[in-house]
């Protein structure tokens, strides 16, 4: 296996396998989903937003992946005080224009700052904290615990060459924080996000890697 940096040919392949991986996540289904009338322009949303997203940290070498010979089993997004901030200016160069209709017609703005908040929470925890922003294992490759060798065997130590004291990220399922669990994160916040009088659960979890 093989860990790197992701390429800017790669960003429509890693938006459709990040689309396919969160097609069912709680933190979109029962948020902004509701908002939509049908499935097919749901779906169609949701491939625009992670177009837009990995494409903007692509272009800021924040998007790793680990694949096994050409075939790429998961993805992920770090972010660190030490990396690119990224801005509105970058999310709107790198395709932001096509999300202009569901800031109106679809509660977007909302959406994303209910969001950038949950994704503050555990960041706050120490000045030396990498995040993970998103972690998307290929669904091509679900049972090969790709997830956590992903983290343990990868991201922890690429992280912790580059000086991490702590790993932070956010989930919003009861499996995930288990899952977490098991590879040594602890649970540091919980609470409920409201959407349009919709709630989901929130956990934030840390891992502390000094020895």
């Amino acid at each position: 296996m093989n860990f790197r940096h992701a390429v800017i040919p790669e960003i429509k392949q890693l938006s459709e396998l990040a689309a396919r991986a969160f097609n069912d996540y709680a933190l979109y289904q029962k948020t902004i989903r509701q908002t939509f009338h049908h499935e097919a322009a749901y779906q169609q949303f949701i491939q625009r937003l992670h177009d837009v997203h990995l494409a903007t940290n692509v272009h800021q070498q924040k998007v790793f992946v680990l694949e096994e010979g050409n075939k790429i089993l998961s993805i992920v997004i770090l972010e660190a005080d030490t990396l690119p901030k990224t801005t509105t200016w970058q999310y709107l160069k790198n395709g932001g224009l096509k999300m202009l209709p569901y800031f109106f017609h679809h509660n977007l703005a909302q959406f994303l700052v209910m969001l950038d908040e949950a994704e503050k929470l555990p960041q706050q925890q120490s000045q030396a904290n990498w995040h993970v922003n998103l972690l998307a294992v290929s669904p091509d490759n679900q049972g090969r615990h790709i997830g956590s060798r992903t983290l343990t065997d990868f991201v922890i130590p690429y992280i912790k060459s580059k000086g991490a004291q702590s790993l932070s990220l956010i989930t919003n399922t009861q499996r995930n924080v288990t899952f977490y669990q098991k590879n040594n994160f602890k649970i540091t916040d919980e609470r409920i996000l409201n959407f349009k009088g919709q709630q989901v659960k929130n956990w934030s979890l840390v891992q502390m890697l000094t020895d």
